[in-house]
């Protein structure tokens, strides 16, 4: 198995990792390999880093649906989309989807405490997240490249779609319900809470609480909706035809949490298809898969004879071959730490590492490079 085939026969990649380890290229670069393959690919990035659009050719991106002119490119059979996470614009169109009616639907964006649970409560980017991904499922593309949070941002994004059913069904929100239901238990809900909202009324205002009701009984109704789309879409995140592709470095630190974010996935019953050790050694010979460690003095050894002793070339070259020992030095440092971390994995995860480019990745025929070498990458492990 290789990355490539992962592109060919799933249906939904999610890139999980640490920050700053490159998870967004890798992702926009895995959509682009499979865009070029021929299949009809959509990168969403929920991570709030604002990289994407600039690597993809475009002016700008934002919850809007923008097609990436793959065609710029030789070969290109495909076609790609991409959109970023926007969390205002994302609730905004959420609740344009679900709420029919127009009356509710604009008591709810009316609503005060919407407006600010919309735009800057964290959950809330998290819950929505999974609502977009459960949207882009539906719209028919061949595949599906979900760029995630770094680390623990993206096990809240996971455990999203439960909290807030969970949250929906504790009893202080029925508090702030007028039908809290029947029945003994519901009278005595009616009581709580027209105590707790006279309580509350007198601390902060009636007209706060009078919104806080309005904003709990309209996401009230539309409670099974979420349940619904919630379940949805932990199947989807489940299903054979999904993979995991972790993310990392091979820095110690990125993997520490590289680790914590596999057995994060772990424990809630997802298996990491595969792991890409980005930027994992400083290419060094004349095959790119070779991981070089050791580095005898080749630059001076070349030039024997031709220079005198003192002659500044000399000295040039042996500074060259000193920064080549370091560099192999640093490949087996960075080497011995992936092949610890990599025999930790599932023997069924795929273990690839790519080199330090020496670039930076920032237009479409760099990300395409990219996406070649991620799929020929030389297997860790």
């Amino acid at each position: 198995m290789s990355l490539d085939d992962l592109l060919h026969r799933k249906s939904l990649l999610v890139c999980v990792g640490p920050g700053g380890v490159g998870k967004t290229t890798v992702a926009a670069a895995l959509a682009l390999q499979a865009a070029r393959a021929g299949r009809r690919t959509l990168v969403l990035t929920i991570d709030p880093a604002r990289r994407l659009a600039a690597m993809l050719g475009l002016d700008g991106l934002d919850d809007a649906v923008r097609p990436v002119p793959v065609e710029t490119l030789p070969g290109a059979r495909g076609h790609l989309d991409a959109a970023m996470l926007d969390t205002r614009a994302s609730y905004d169109a959420l609740i344009h989807r679900i709420a029919s009616d127009p009356e509710h639907r604009q008591r709810i964006l009316d609503n005060r405490l919407y407006r600010v649970m919309s735009r800057s409560f964290g959950a809330a980017h998290a819950y929505v997240a999974m609502e977009r991904l459960h949207d882009v499922l539906g719209a028919g593309y061949d595949l599906v490249v979900l760029d995630t949070p770094p680390t623990r941002n993206a096990l809240d994004i996971l455990d999203a779609p439960n909290r807030l059913a969970t949250f929906l069904e504790e009893g202080v929100v029925k508090w702030f319900v007028r039908d809290p239901g029947v029945g003994l238990r519901g009278r005595l809900l009616a009581r709580g809470g027209a105590a707790a909202t006279r309580l509350l009324g007198k601390i902060a205002g009636d007209a706060l609480v009078q919104e806080l009701g309005e904003f709990f009984a309209v996401f009230m109704s539309l409670r099974e909706g979420f349940q619904q789309r919630a379940e949805q879409v932990q199947r989807s995140l489940r299903a054979d035809s999904s993979a995991f592709v972790l993310v990392s470095s091979a820095m110690s630190s990125n993997l520490a949490d590289a680790q914590f974010l596999h057995d994060g996935l772990v424990a809630r019953g997802i298996r990491v298809q595969a792991t890409v050790f980005n930027r994992a050694y400083v290419q060094l010979g004349d095959d790119p898969d070779q991981v070089v460690t050791t580095a005898t003095p080749r630059a001076l050894a070349h030039a024997a004879g031709r220079y005198p002793d003192g002659d500044p070339r000399r000295r040039l070259l042996a500074q060259l071959d000193v920064l080549r020992a370091a560099a192999a030095a640093e490949n087996l440092v960075a080497a011995q730490a992936v092949a610890q971390f990599a025999g930790q994995l599932d023997p069924t995860c795929l273990k690839v590492q790519v080199p330090s480019f020496a670039r930076e990745l920032r237009d479409l025929p760099a990300l395409a490079q990219l996406g070649d070498r991620l799929c020929a990458a030389v297997h860790a492990g």
